[in-house]
């Protein structure tokens, strides 16, 4: 999990590099994705129930 952190500090210290809007869209999409990887083990560590985890999704938690 320590490494994906670190690629979502990278991710977004790169957004303001983005010379395109390609480039940025890359940039947004994989923060989507390592924002998922790391929400997985920190679901797992805190023992949210499926239910618990929709509601923080919707709140934006």
């Amino acid at each position: 999990m320590v490494g994906f952190v670190g690629t979502m500090l990278k991710l977004h210290k790169d957004l303001p590099k983005a010379k395109t809007p390609r480039e940025l869209e890359s940039l947004q999409t994989q923060i989507v994705a390592t924002d998922k990887l790391i929400d997985t083990p920190v679901h797992e560590l805190y023992g949210l129930t499926e239910e618990e985890v929709r509601i923080a999704e919707d709140r934006g938690l």
